[in-house]
C-alpha cells in the first residue's frame, strides 16, 4: 500500500463545485483490472497499469479497456466487430464509450450525468463511479447466475450477508455483519469467516492469535495473509479494512463468496456432528464419573490418613503428657538434690567450725606445753627431791605406761581403721562420681553413705578428742606425779605431738576429700543443669514441632473441607452439564429425526407423485449458468404427469435430487429460431420466473417433446411438488428475470 493510499483526492468541478474519489479504490480498480485483463493480447500495449500514477483515467480514455471489462463477464454484450481496437481520432473514441455506456445500461448501471466525453477527458470522478458500478455489477452478475437453491430472489448484496452471517453462526460467534463497513472495520469477522471457510488452512492456534491481538492494523494484516492462501486477495489492504472502505469490502467479500460459495454443513452431517458431539458429552460423562470415584478415593485416602495423622498426634500427645510427667520428676528430683546439696554445704559448714575448734583446742594445748615446758624446768628442780620416789613409783609406772602403750596401740589401730574407712569412702566417692553420669537415683544413696560415713569420721574424731582428753587426764594425772612420771610426761608429749601432727595432716586430707567431693557435686549439679537446659530446649522444640503439627492438621483439615467442596461442586457442575448436554443432544435429536422424517416423507410424496405416471424421457441439451457463464450442458430430462424434471446422468434417476423442476401447468412453451438461441432445434419452457432454454438433438425430437409437454400442462395433479417454483404472479415472456441471458435481454 502506498503512503497516499488512504487519501481522498478532490477536484474542482466545471461549475464551481468540488468532487473526490478515493486513493484506495483508484488503487483497488487498477489491481483487479490488471489481474483479469493481463492476458488478453488486445489490451497489451495498455497494460499492466500502475495503480500510484493516474495510468487509469489515461488508459480508460482510450475507449476500449471498460467494452473489454463488460465483455469479460457479460459475454459478447458488446459486439467485437463494433469496437475501435486502435482508434485513429476521437470520433473512434466516443463510438467506444458510447458502446460501453450503452452496454452499461444494458447490465443494470446508472449512467446518469456520464457522457463519452467525460470518459474521454478522464474526468476521475466520473469515470471511478462508471469503474465501480461495472465491478460490481460484474460480481453481482457472477452470484446471480450461481445454484443457490431458495436463495435466487433475494438480492446478491443480501446473500452476501446471509452467507458471512452463517458462517459466523457456524462458527459459534455471536456478530451479526449487517453492512460492509464499521462492522468489518476491527477484523474480527473476518479472522472468524475465513477459519470457518477453510479450517483446513487456518488453524485455531492462528485465530486465537487474530484475536489476541489488539491492534486492528496488524489483525488486519494477518486476515489477509489468510486471504493469500486461499487466492482471495483482492481489493482491500489491512488500511481499507481499519477504515471501512463499503465498496472495497463488498467486492472482497464476493470474491470470498464466488470460491467458497459452501454456507455450512448439511443436515446429516450437523446429524452426524451432534453424534460425535453426544458421544464425546458421554465420554466426558464418563470421564466426570472416572473423576469422581478419583475423587472419592482421594477423599478416601485423605481420610485415613487424617486418621493416621490423628492417631499420631495423639500418640504424640501421650509422649508429651509423659515427657511432661518426666519434666515433673526431674525437677521434684532437682529440687531434693538441691536439699541434699544445702544439707552438705551445711555439713560442710558444720565440719569448718569444729576444724576450727579443733585449730583452737590445738593452740590451747600448745600453750600448755609451753606451760608445761616451764613447769618442768621447775620440776627439774625437784627432781633429786622426787628421785626416791619415783623410785618407789617404778613399778607403778611401768604398769602405768604399759597400760598407756596398749592404750597408744589401740589409738593407733583406731587411728589406721579411720584411714581404712577415709579410703573406703574415697572409693565410694570415686564409685559415687561414676554412678552419678549413669542415674540420679543412685546419687542420693551415694550422698547417704558419705553422710554416715562423716558421721562415723565426726565420731571417730570425737573419740579421739576423748583419748586426748583422756590423755590430757592421765597427763595430769602424771604431772601430780612428778617426780616417777617425767620421762614418762616427756615422751607422752612426744606422741601427742605426732597425733597433733598426724590429726593435722588427717585433717587436710579430709579437706581435700570435701574439697574434691564438693567439685565433683558442682560438676554434677552443672552436668544436670545442661541436662535439664537440653530437656527445655527438647521440650520447646517439641511444644514448636507439635505447634506445626497442629497448624498442619488444621491445614489439611481445611484442605479436606475445601477438596469437598471443590468436588462437590465440579460433581453439581458436571451433573448439570451432563443433564444440559443430554437435554440439548435429546432436543437436538428429536429435531433432527423429525426434520429428516419430514424430509422423507416429502421425498416420498414426490417420488410417489413422480412415479404415478410416466410419458417420456431422455437426453436434451439445457442452457444453464455456470462460473464462466451461460453454457449447454447435456441433461436427461423426465418428464411425468404434468412434472418435468432433469438430471446429470440417467442412473441418478432413481436416488439424486433432479437438477431442477418444472410445474407444466403454469408454463409457456415457445419455440425458439436458431438465431434467437444461437442452437438448432430449441424450444423455451417459460414457468413465470425463469426462461429454461432446452435444445433437442434433431427437430422431430424436439416437436416430440413440445407434444409431450403442451399434454401434460392439461393436466392437474392438485399437488405442486417444485423445488424452485415460484410465489409471485406468472411474468410475461418479456418480463426481465434476474437469470436471463444476455441474448434473452437483447431480444
Amino acid at each position: 500500500m502506498g503512503k497516499d493510499d488512504g487519501e481522498i483526492n478532490q477536484i474542482k468541478g466545471t461549475a464551481g463545485g468540488t468532487h473526490s474519489y478515493s486513493q484506495a479504490e483508484k488503487r483497488a480498480y487498477c489491481d483487479f483490472i490488471n489481474q483479469e485483463l493481463t492476458d488478453d493480447p488486445q489490451l497489451s500495449a495498455l497494460l499492466p497499469m500502475d495503480p500510484m500514477s493516474d495510468d487509469l483515467f489515461n488508459v480508460i480514455s482510450k475507449g476500449v479497456l471498460l467494452n473489454k471489462l463488460i465483455n469479460k463477464t457479460f459475454e459478447d454484450q458488446i459486439p467485437e466487430n463494433k469496437i475501435n481496437y486502435k482508434p485513429k481520432n476521437t470520433y473512434q473514441i466516443n463510438e467506444n464509450h458510447d458502446l460501453c455506456i450503452k452496454a452499461a445500461v444494458e447490465i443494470g448501471c446508472s449512467v446518469v450525468n456520464i457522457g463519452g466525453k467525460d470518459l474521454e477527458a478522464g474526468v476521475p470522478h466520473l469515470t471511478m463511479g462508471l469503474l465501480w458500478q461495472i465491478i460490481k455489477r460484474s460480481l453481482m452478475y457472477k452470484i446471480e447466475n450461481m445454484d443457490l437453491g431458495d436463495l435466487g430472489d433475494v438480492p446478491p448484496e443480501q446473500i452476501l450477508l446471509r452467507w458471512f452471517n452463517a458462517h459466523l453462526r457456524n462458527a459459534g460467534h455471536n456478530k451479526t455483519v449487517t453492512n460492509f463497513s464499521s462492522d468489518l472495520q476491527d477484523a474480527e469477522a473476518y479472522a472468524i469467516l475465513l477459519s470457518s471457510i477453510s479450517p483446513e488452512k487456518i488453524s485455531s492456534d492462528e485465530l486465537e492469535a487474530a484475536f489476541g491481538q489488539k491492534n486492528f492494523l496488524n489483525r488486519a494484516e494477518m486476515v489477509l495473509g489468510w486471504a493469500d492462501r486461499l487466492e482471495c486477495r483482492k481489493f482491500v489492504t489491512a488500511q481499507d479494512i481499519v477504515d471501512g472502505n463499503p465498496r472495497l469490502n463488498l467486492a472482497f467479500v464476493a470474491c470470498l463468496f464466488q470460491k467458497y460459495p459452501d454456507i455450512g454443513p448439511s443436515q446429516e452431517v450437523i446429524a452426524k456432528e451432534l453424534e460425535v458431539k453426544l458421544s464425546d458429552v458421554e465420554g466426558l460423562l464418563g470421564d466426570s464419573l472416572a473423576e469422581k470415584e478419583a475423587l472419592e478415593d482421594e477423599f478416601n485416602k485423605t481420610r485415613m490418613d487424617f486418621d493416621a495423622l490423628s492417631s499420631e498426634f495423639n500418640e504424640v500427645k501421650l509422649k508429651y503428657d509423659d515427657a511432661l510427667a518426666d519434666r515433673d520428676q526431674l525437677r521434684k528430683d532437682k529440687a531434693e538434690l538441691e536439699e541434699l546439696l544445702d544439707a552438705g554445704r551445711t555439713k560442710k559448714t558444720d565440719l569448718t567450725d569444729k576444724l576450727n575448734a579443733l585449730k583452737g583446742e590445738r593452740d590451747g594445748i600448745k600453750s600448755k606445753l609451753d606451760a608445761e615446758k616451764l613447769a618442768r624446768q621447775a620440776l627439774e628442780e625437784d627432781m633429786s627431791n622426787l628421785k626416791l620416789e619415783m623410785e618407789q613409783y617404778d613399778a607403778d609406772s611401768a604398769d602405768k605406761v604399759k597400760n598407756l602403750n596398749e592404750e597408744l596401740e589401740n589409738t593407733m589401730n583406731l587411728r589406721q581403721e579411720l584411714t581404712s574407712k577415709l579410703e573406703q569412702a574415697q572409693s565410694d566417692l570415686e564409685q559415687a562420681r561414676s554412678e552419678s553420669a549413669a542415674r540420679a537415683a543412685s546419687l542420693n544413696e551415694q550422698i547417704e553413705s558419705e553422710i554416715q560415713l562423716t558421721t562415723e569420721l565426726r565420731s571417730q574424731l570425737d573419740s579421739t578428742r576423748r583419748d586426748i582428753e583422756e590423755a590430757r587426764r592421765r597427763i595430769e594425772e602424771a604431772e601430780k606425779t612428778k617426780d616417777d612420771l617425767f620421762k614418762l610426761l616427756t615422751d607422752t608429749i612426744a606422741e601427742l605431738e605426732t597425733t597433733k601432727q598426724n590429726a593435722k595432716e588427717m585433717e587436710e586430707k579430709l579437706r581435700a576429700e570435701i574439697a574434691d567431693e564438693i567439685a565433683s557435686r558442682e560438676e554434677y549439679e552443672r552436668l544436670l543443669a545442661e541436662k535439664m537446659e537440653e530437656l527445655r530446649l527438647a521440650l520447646e522444640n517439641w511444644d514448636a514441632e507439635r505447634q506445626k503439627l497442629l497448624a498442619r492438621i488444621k491445614e489439611l483439615e481445611e484442605e479436606l473441607a475445601a477438596t469437598k467442596t471443590e468436588m462437590r461442586t465440579k460433581l453439581d457442575e458436571a451433573e448439570r452439564e451432563r443433564e444440559q448436554a443430554l437435554a440439548l443432544s435429546d432436543a437436538e435429536m428429536r429435531r433432527l429425526l423429525e426434520e429428516a422424517e419430514r424430509e422423507k416423507n416429502q421425498a416420498l410424496d414426490k417420488v410417489r407423485l413422480l412415479l404415478s405416471g410416466n410419458q417420456k424421457q431422455g437426453y436434451l441439451w439445457h442452457h444453464e449458468n455456470s462460473l464462466v457463464g451461460l453454457v449447454w450442458k447435456k441433461r436427461f430430462y423426465v418428464l411425468r404427469d404434468n412434472l418435468l424434471s432433469w438430471y446429470s446422468k440417467e442412473k441418478r434417476i432413481g436416488g439424486a435430487k433432479p437438477k431442477g423442476v418444472i410445474y407444466c401447468e403454469k408454463s409457456r412453451l415457445y419455440e425458439l429460431s436458431a438465431e434467437e438461441a444461437k442452437r438448432e432445434f430449441c424450444f423455451q419452457v417459460d414457468d413465470g420466473k425463469v426462461k429454461h432454454n432446452i435444445a433437442a438433438e434433431s427437430a422431430e425430437e424436439m416437436k416430440s417433446w413440445m407434444t409431450e409437454i403442451r399434454v401434460a400442462k392439461k393436466k392437474k395433479l392438485g399437488v405442486q411438488v417444485v423445488s424452485d417454483a415460484g410465489k409471485g404472479p406468472l411474468s410475461p415472456r418479456g418480463q426481465a428475470s434476474p437469470r436471463d441471458s444476455p441474448r434473452g435481454k437483447k431480444k
